[in-house]
């Protein structure tokens, strides 16, 4: 049973691999082949293009996935993309933006809290933001801060549940050519968050 990795993939559209030329190009496809060590190690992606982080909170609480967190040895999650997104599409001011930021903050809590009550032992890997704009938008210096900001709570709240923070800000940042669109990596932008994933792996497993 040491070798046993039961991976689950939660979160938005990049769990879910849009962007990528065929499913097995996804993060957390590569994710899984570069961690399960038998065959009878398995996998689920529970991605869900559009799937804000209030949506994935709620998807938690449905107890068929609860059951299936119990046997997790891995989790991802990537989620809080959508919540900017919607904010931005809405036109919010600047006061919009911070209670957005307030609410992404407690949803991500309550996320974490949720797994690791249902179970303790696995390990948490929780992905945060990139700015895909390029220097030319009138927003880009903006969504920077916004987004650095977002991401220095989000390792706040990894480092207070004990989890992996994957920062993929400087991987993304005016790096047109890993992007499939305006939002979504590419097969390159996916190997890059692979091996973003994969070097935090390698801190969690004993030598």
């Amino acid at each position: 049973m040491e070798n046993r990795v039961f991976y689950i993939a939660l979160g938005d559209s990049l769990t879910a691999g849009v962007g990528a030329s065929t499913h097995e190009r996804s993060f957390a496809t590569s994710f899984f082949q570069s961690i399960k060590q038998t065959k009878e190690c398995r996998y689920m992606n529970f991605g869900k293009s559009g799937r804000s982080s209030g949506e994935l909170l709620q998807f938690l609480i449905d107890s068929q996935i609860r059951d299936l967190l119990k046997k997790a040895t891995h989790i991802t999650i990537t989620t809080g993309g959508i919540d900017l997104i919607r904010a931005y599409q809405n036109n919010v001011n600047l006061l919009g933006y911070i209670s957005m930021i307030q609410t992404l903050k407690q949803n991500l809590r309550h996320i974490l809290h949720n797994i690791i009550e249902t179970n303790p032992n696995t390990h948490i890997f929780l992905m945060g933001l990139y700015n895909p704009g390029t220097p030319d938008h009138k927003l880009y210096k903006l969504a920077n801060q916004l987004i650095q900001r977002v991401n220095k709570f989000y390792e706040g709240v990894a480092k207070d549940f004990n989890v992996h923070a994957i920062n993929p800000m400087d991987s993304f940042l005016n790096k047109p050519h890993l992007l499939a669109d305006e939002v979504h990596p590419n097969d390159l932008g996916y190997k890059v968050i692979t091996d973003l994933f994969l070097s935090k792996q390698k801190l969690s497993v004993p030598t």
